[in-house]
């Protein structure tokens, strides 16, 4: 996982899947997942990502409740 952070306000980025999946907190309060891949195909998780991804999903909620 990777994570981005920019000093204007911008939301931290975490990267998955080598770099094929972004997830971030909106500005706005919701949780964004983007998938990048030049053909649109599906993005394959193994145990390790998925149970990365659910992390920051929980951390995101987290956050956004406060």
């Amino acid at each position: 996982m990777m994570d981005t952070m920019d000093n204007n306000r911008q939301p931290q980025i975490y990267s998955f899947a080598g770099g094929e999946i972004d997830v971030w907190l909106d500005p706005d309060g919701g949780i964004c997942l983007q998938t990048r891949n030049e053909y649109q195909d599906p993005v394959e998780l193994g145990e390790h990502e998925a149970l990365e991804l659910a992390e920051i999903l929980t951390q995101l909620v987290r956050e956004q409740r406060e």
